[in-house]
């Protein structure tokens, strides 16, 4: 049954998996909001007594683009507030440093968790189609008991935060991933069809003689290489390695 509650949840997803766990838990309630984090869309709190972020862990920690939102969000006491983080294979520290910028404004994470899932880094790795549907489904699981979590308001406090933990995942990050927008390359594959820069969630993207170009504030979310229509996308080893998105996930869902 949805609880009358208002809720409003921003999210950063590339390949669908935070936006799904995001619907999910709005799915529960009969007043409810997504909004598509950017670093210009928050000028004042949202009406609501419910606020949740939900986004990717980047090489365990947080990606940068949601870091800076959460810097400059107007938060406020007596607000219920969680952050749901996603994964592969490493969580990190994530959600102590989402707290620690909480706490850096006066307030608190009152819950925050991780749902584990299919990884889309196809520059390190590929997760092969055997494999999908049995973590596909558990994630699901674990989704579905966050959500009653959050409508039941469970507190959940983070781990202890760790500075040298959070810079060495940001080191691990900048080695890993450093000017990404110059290693992005399209092939002749690509048909000029511009589905790559409507996906990209920070409007890096453009393209000009039926090519994509990629400008500097690339997020190395994968978003373009994973839907577009030709394969014809890839970042270092990526080429040739299977495309992922969340079965759940329509791509104008991302649009």
């Amino acid at each position: 049954m949805k609880t009358n509650e208002k809720i409003i949840i921003y999210y950063f997803s590339a390949t669908g998996n935070s936006l799904k766990a995001a619907s999910v838990i709005a799915s529960l309630y009969e007043q409810s909001k997504l909004v598509k984090i950017n670093r210009m869309n928050v000028t004042e709190h949202p009406d609501s007594s419910i606020v949740g972020f939900v986004f990717p862990v980047y090489m365990g920690g947080v990606p940068d683009i949601v870091y800076r939102f959460l810097e400059d969000f107007p938060f406020q006491d007596n607000v219920y507030y969680f952050s749901i983080a996603t994964y592969y294979t490493y969580k990190g520290s994530t959600l102590s440093v989402v707290n620690k910028i909480l706490n850096n404004k006066g307030v608190s994470l009152n819950y925050g968790n991780y749902v584990p899932t299919v990884g889309n880094c196809l520059k390190e790795y590929e997760v092969s189609a055997v494999k999908r549907p049995a973590i596909l489904e558990r994630a699901d699981t674990i989704t579905d008991k966050i959500a009653n979590d959050i409508k039941d308001k469970t507190e959940i406090q983070p781990s202890k935060y760790c500075g040298v933990s959070e810079k060495l995942h940001k080191s691990m990050f900048n080695i890993f991933f450093k000017d990404t927008y110059k290693k992005i390359t399209s092939d002749d594959n690509c048909i000029g069809c511009g589905i790559c820069s409507k996906v990209c969630p920070v409007n890096n993207i453009s393209i000009k003689n039926k090519k994509p170009q990629w400008s500097v504030n690339c997020q190395s979310c994968h978003a373009c290489v994973h839907w577009c229509p030709k394969n014809a996308i890839s970042l270092g080893r990526s080429k040739g390695r299977l495309q992922y998105h969340n079965p759940d996930i329509k791509i104008a869902d991302l649009f």
